[in-house]
């Protein structure tokens, strides 16, 4: 038996989010200096141009080419996936906006450096927790991960996971189970 394909929204959903992104990413580039930050709400969110050479957080500053390895395979894992659990919407929606929120990093990662293949992610939302914390900051491709990890998640720990959209208050009606019966015809 073969998966089933993917929905054609997947992709939809997987282009607008890779679109967003770097269309976001190029009014940011376009329009703020390296470094630049311009308060939206004061003491709390601010656009500032940064650039990210490395994973979340900043970590693995040097290891760009192995980011970008990392980055094609981990969208390869997440589409084969996506072809099995093609059934649950909430899991197939988020594996679409993680796989075009990778390939928007990936998109800065291989063609916003000085060469080919050693770019930096651009970042530009930043988000000041308190006066002495502020969040690292981010960008729409990480949003669209992050949000895709929690409907992941939510599929995983109410058991959609396995593509079965059924909710609690349906049950089967097959005999023997705790669900209601459907009442048979006497013969």
């Amino acid at each position: 038996m073969t998966a089933p394909s993917l929905p054609a929204a997947f992709y939809l959903i997987a282009a607008a989010a890779l679109a967003a992104d770097q269309l976001v990413k190029w009014a940011v580039v376009g329009s703020l200096a390296l470094g630049a930050r311009v308060a939206v709400i004061p003491g709390f969110l601010s656009l500032t141009h940064a650039r990210n050479p490395g994973a979340a957080f900043g970590l693995l500053p040097t290891a760009t080419v192995g980011l970008i390895v990392a980055g094609v395979i981990i969208i390869a894992i997440l589409l084969l996936y996506g072809r099995k659990v093609a059934a649950c919407r909430p899991l197939w929606i988020g594996l679409a906006l993680q796989v075009g929120g990778a390939l928007g990093n990936l998109v800065d990662r291989v063609f916003r450096g000085p060469t080919l293949f050693h770019g930096r992610v651009v970042d530009f939302i930043d988000v000041q927790l308190t006066r002495t914390y502020t969040w690292p900051t981010f960008n729409v491709a990480d949003i669209c991960i992050t949000v895709g990890a929690v409907l992941i998640g939510y599929c995983l720990l109410t058991g959609k996971a396995d593509g079965d959209r059924r909710g609690p208050a349906e049950t089967t009606d097959e005999p023997g189970s705790s669900g209601p019966q459907s009442a048979s015809p006497s013969a």
